[in-house]
């Protein structure tokens, strides 16, 4: 009876850890257009130190930034924010382009939060 009591108990202590142990989300993938659009748009400030712009893969850039959600991010990139022209400057780009890049840009998994 004690032996099953400690085997449910380490069961339940393992499956409270689960969250934590998940892999991490999968990089965006990117269409042809949307490739090209990010290197000769986007890549311009978001690649480039010094610009201001959160950089590409910098997690304590972007962590806050993601926390608000990708609604959000999408809202400040057709909207512009700070230094950040209104639709990132892609105005040949389709709401689903953009929402791409920002899960893209911003390190979010498909369009959805980490």
């Amino acid at each position: 009876m004690r032996r099953r009591v400690a085997l449910a108990l380490v069961c339940a202590a393992g499956s409270c850890s689960r969250g934590r142990d998940l892999a991490p989300a999968a990089p965006v993938q990117l269409s042809t257009a949307q490739a090209r659009a990010y290197q000769s748009i986007c890549a311009t400030c978001h690649a480039r130190a010094g610009t201001g712009a959160p950089l590409v893969g910098d997690e304590a850039q972007w962590r806050a930034r993601r926390a608000l959600g990708q609604e959000v991010l999408l809202a400040h990139t057709v909207n512009g924010t700070r230094g950040m022209p209104p639709l990132g400057s892609c105005g040949a780009c389709s709401e689903a382009d953009l929402r791409a890049l920002v899960a893209y840009v911003s390190g979010g998994a498909s369009g959805r939060e980490r």
